[in-house]
């Protein structure tokens, strides 16, 4: 019972952007004083806080589009220089000494077309893993243009698994 009750693992994304948070080093540190792993999604728009960043378990950075103009519609960033700072956090993942992983979220119709884009990604960052699934429908929202037809299905999402290692 004991057991059950210890924390093994602890996931640090979704909601917000860990990586900014003032105090995330000794957070991290703490976690792994006390066994815990630590799994860290950032959205690449850091890259001075993903380069002091001390070592998690496993590091992700979400690869939301290949493109600007994808990753602008697809993310509605918040900094002009988004496109600068994803890239600049791309270089910085291939240079990191802990496992590192791409997280492809894929849209149909709207970063799903450039294949070859995605490969030149996976050559700079260099990441151990590649992650990739379709993106989840959450319904209508006024924040959102997305519909049920951008969700891919399994076998979608399988097939470009498949065709990404012959592009890269």
């Amino acid at each position: 019972e004991d057991a059950l009750r210890r924390v093994r693992h602890c996931a640090l994304s979704l909601v917000g952007e860990p990586i900014i948070y003032p105090r995330i080093n000794a957070f991290l540190a703490e976690l792994h004083r006390r066994r815990i792993s630590t799994f860290m999604v950032t959205n690449a728009q850091f890259p001075k806080e993903m380069e002091q960043l001390v070592p998690c378990t496993q590091l992700y950075i979400s690869i939301d589009a290949p493109t600007r103009e994808q990753l602008k519609a697809v993310d509605r960033p918040l900094f002009s220089d988004f496109w600068e700072r994803f890239n600049e956090c791309v270089g910085l993942l291939a240079r990191k000494r802990q496992r590192t992983v791409f997280r492809l979220t894929l849209v149909n119709g709207w970063n799903d077309s450039e294949l070859d884009a995605y490969a030149e990604l996976v050559r700079r960052g260099a990441p151990d893993l590649i992650e990739v699934k379709g993106v989840t429908y959450c319904g209508d929202s006024k924040a959102s243009p997305l519909t049920i037809k951008e969700c891919p299905f399994h076998h979608e999402v399988r097939a470009y698994c498949e065709r990404l290692p012959a592009a890269a």
